[in-house]
């Protein structure tokens, strides 16, 4: 009885399964080429056994398999929860990157188009002092010509004094003039000719610096203009160069997600394929229909779990009844 006492005591053992499928795979190999070194004895001379103890047995570890295989889905449900987090986090960050791509395609648009305008409006003010230039070159000649016309002027007049004395005699010697009054009014009129062209040279003078200290000003703001936008476009290449750095940051964590993604897929699909495989050669030694579908992994788990606890259960009931057989023919 002590003896049966232990041997049940041996076959409620709790299994412990590993999550390695290689280790898996080996243990059941190593389980199997134990179970071919068993010397077996015909069906004659096998102990027999009370049915009722055998029935208690199995419903003792079949009750303790169903709290491990209870405590199993909740360590699966567990780590699927988790799992579902770690995609939900990764979703998270991908949406965030793709509207930070956004962001910044959005701004590099943007600067594009402030620097054409700019270089737009570079363009048209060199165009406004060209014609600027234009204007005061033609100032310049319109002045020189009327500097021509005033010396020419003052050469007459110093001609016509001369002959002051002479015009004083043509006057009383000739008909021509009534009096020296229209020899007076003629002169007035030569000076108010001349003075009319000092004043339009005076305004043309004036004119013509106005012109210059417009064009010096409009130098100067166009300048500083010009100056501006080159801190500018400093300012949008650094933040460019700045946000392109962090995109290429963004780009190697999607990267390093993605290899990780690939290589967690590639393990699981190997240890569905080595599940299935061992549910088939366990339905194949049993002789038994293949009911579970390729896609059910847990059952398949369940399966081959019952399937290593019945031939642990097998090796050790057939250790012990050799042991005993053994200790058996050394008493005779």
């Amino acid at each position: 009885m002590a003896t049966e006492r232990n041997g049940s005591k041996s076959l409620v053992q709790r299994a412990v399964i590993t999550t390695d499928p290689q280790e898996a795979i080996v243990e059941y190999f190593v389980s199997k080429q134990e179970q071919r070194k068993i010397k077996r004895y015909p069906e004659w001379d096998k102990a027999r056994v009370c049915p009722a103890t055998e029935v208690i047995r199995a419903r003792r570890e079949l009750a303790q398999i169903d709290e491990v295989l209870r405590e199993k889905w909740t360590e699966q449900q567990t780590k699927r929860k988790d799992m579902d987090e770690h995609w939900k986090e990764a979703r998270n960050q991908a949406l965030l990157l793709r509207q930070s791509f956004v962001k910044f395609d959005q701004l590099v648009r943007e600067n594009v188009e402030k620097r054409e305008r700019a270089e737009q409006k570079i363009k048209e003010d060199h165009e406004r002092q060209e014609k600027f230039k234009r204007e005061a070159d033609e100032l310049e000649q319109k002045l020189s010509h009327m500097r021509g016309v005033l010396d020419q002027m003052k050469n007459y007049t110093d001609i016509y004094k001369k002959y002051q004395n002479y015009l004083e005699r043509v006057v009383n010697e000739t008909g021509e003039f009534q009096s020296i009054n229209d020899i007076f009014n003629r002169y007035e009129t030569l000076v108010e000719a001349r003075q009319a062209l000092s004043d339009h040279q005076d305004r043309n003078l004036q004119m013509l610096e106005d012109k210059g200290t417009e064009i010096y000003h409009l130098t100067e703001v166009k300048s500083q203009m010009l100056m501006e936008l080159d801190n500018k476009l400093a300012q949008l290449q650094t933040g460019y160069n700045r946000a392109k750095a962090q995109a290429l940051r963004w780009e190697a964590i999607v990267s390093k997600i993605k290899e990780i993604a690939a290589v967690k897929s590639l393990e699981l699909t190997q240890v569905k394929a080595c599940c299935w495989n061992i549910y088939q050669q366990i339905c194949k030694r049993k002789e038994i229909p293949v009911k579970v579908s390729s896609e059910d992994v847990e059952q398949q788990l369940i399966q081959i779990k019952r399937t290593i606890l019945e031939l642990r259960r097998i090796i050790k009931v057939a250790k012990r009844k050799a042991r005993e057989e053994r200790d058996s023919s050394y008493r005779d």
